[in-house]
């Protein structure tokens, strides 16, 4: 019985440890944002264009709030 215990425990740890560092992950206009340029792709291009996100790359309109991080930050570097 402790054998099983671990071996589940450990499992748990591992898809814990997996689930974080997936959500880490940046998307692909995340990383054109951090480097000062836009993003290339024809969907985030094109649903930029009419000021929303690509829902494709960016279900939970994560490019959106990186922009608005980047604009304010320049906000406070012009006062």
């Amino acid at each position: 019985m402790k054998a099983i215990r671990t071996l589940v425990v450990g499992i748990c740890a591992i898809a814990f440890l997996t689930s974080t560092a997936l959500a880490a992950e940046k998307t692909c206009c995340q990383k054109a944002v951090a480097e000062g340029k836009e993003c290339k792709h024809k969907c985030c291009v094109a649903a930029h264009k009419d000021g929303k996100s690509c829902e494709k790359c960016n279900p939970n309109k994560e490019d959106l709030k990186k922009k608005s991080e980047k604009k304010g930050e320049q906000k406070d570097d012009k006062s």
